[in-house]
């Protein structure tokens, strides 16, 4: 195999020993530029967000449960009304200067003509949108460069040598990033992770989801992962539309280790009620889990999306939430399912085949004005 078609083991191994050895660091402060930006406990911390427009989740829940004290009388807040962490959104930058200004207005903050016009002003950035996720390794590079921990808006990115891109930053500058999907904050997840010691050998997983933050429910696949690990062989997605599909069945074969067999691991997005249902089951026990949608989506903020808000603090108080290496596979593994579904008709492909430059379709080509990169 071409070694453009995988990351090389002199890279691969960077990431990990800088993952590994940036972790004891990241753990109080992170290195040189951050340890600047490091709040001290008696002041909050200041956040940055860039993408509060269009399709983004910072516009209408996660700014709900940072600030719900905000604007009290508005429609569009969260109904706990209590605050529940150390955090101020002080700063926001969005491609249409009027989505920032309007947010701005809602939270108290400040819109910033540019979209590097936070470093130095903020302790961390959030990246709420899907539109900006192609752009999002170079709209992150000044922040991650100057040691501000960010979190990057989900599916990470749509390109291999992107997401290589942020890690290396990431990596040399022991700046924390955090990179996750809600799913993945979920309490269901180390619980289901913890009960595969009972389970004997696992002989089939079985996950449904149906939630419209797609593409190719993120949420579901990033979740799957965290449970059953990140060893997958070979990865099949069948679809009739990546984006706002009528059918969506993906599967993982995962490769199996001592004293387990290969096994499938077996996706669909169905008309559930549930925000997922899972069914694993073993040679010894089946286990399962899912969890109900309330019918007042703001009054279940607090369960559906505070956890991966508290993960945020954690990453902008410079803890570093999982090693790097777990983010570059969960982006390889997402881009492995549509490249199966675009160039090989649904067809399994094995993980570490895809090309570092070969791109997925962005959801909304054109989102990004290039000419704010060139100075």
């Amino acid at each position: 195999m071409s070694s453009n078609h995988r990351i090389p083991s002199g890279r691969r191994g960077f990431l990990k020993n800088a993952a590994t050895a940036g972790a004891a660091a990241l753990a109080g402060a992170a290195a040189s530029p951050a340890a600047a930006a490091t709040p001290s406990p008696d002041r909050r911390l200041r956040i940055g967000i860039i993408g509060a427009g269009e399709y983004s989740f910072t516009s209408y829940c996660w700014s709900d449960i940072i600030e719900p004290y905000k604007a009290p009388n508005d429609k569009n807040r969260g109904t706990f009304g209590t605050q529940l962490l150390n955090m101020d959104i002080t700063h926001v930058w969005d491609t249409k200067p009027e989505a920032a200004q309007t947010f701005a207005e809602r939270m108290g903050a400040t819109a910033v003509g540019a979209y590097d016009g936070m470093v130095g002003k903020v302790d961390g950035v959030i990246f709420g949108g899907l539109y900006e996720v192609p752009w999002q390794h170079r709209l992150a590079r000044p922040y991650i460069e100057a040691g501000i921990p960010v979190y990057l808006s989900r599916p990470f990115a749509f390109c291999l040598r992107d997401i290589d891109e942020i890690l290396e930053c990431a990596a040399k500058n022991n700046t924390p990033i955090l990179a996750t999907a809600k799913f993945e904050h979920y309490n269901e997840a180390p619980a289901l992770k913890d009960k595969l010691k009972s389970l004997g050998e696992i002989q089939c997983v079985q996950a449904t989801t149906w939630t419209r933050d797609f593409p190719v429910h993120f949420h579901l696949q990033f979740m799957m992962l965290k449970i059953l690990g990140y060893d997958v062989d070979t990865v099949a997605l069948m679809t009739d539309d990546p984006m706002r599909n009528n059918y969506l069945q993906e599967t993982y074969l995962y490769k199996g280790w001592d004293g387990q067999k290969p096994f499938l691991c077996s996706m669909q997005g169905a008309a559930t009620k549930d925000s997922f249902q899972i069914t694993i089951v073993g040679s010894e026990n089946t286990t399962s889990a899912s969890m109900v949608r309330s019918p007042h989506w703001q009054d279940s903020l607090l369960f559906r999306y505070a956890p991966q808000v508290i993960d945020m603090q954690r990453t902008f108080e410079g803890h570093l939430y999982e090693p790097l290496e777990n983010i570059r596979k969960k982006t390889e593994i997402f881009l492995t399912a549509y490249y199966s579904h675009l160039e090989r008709g649904g067809a399994p492909v094995k993980v570490g085949t895809v090309p570092v430059d070969w791109k997925a379709p962005s959801p909304m080509p054109g989102w990004i004005d290039e000419s704010i990169f060139r100075k």
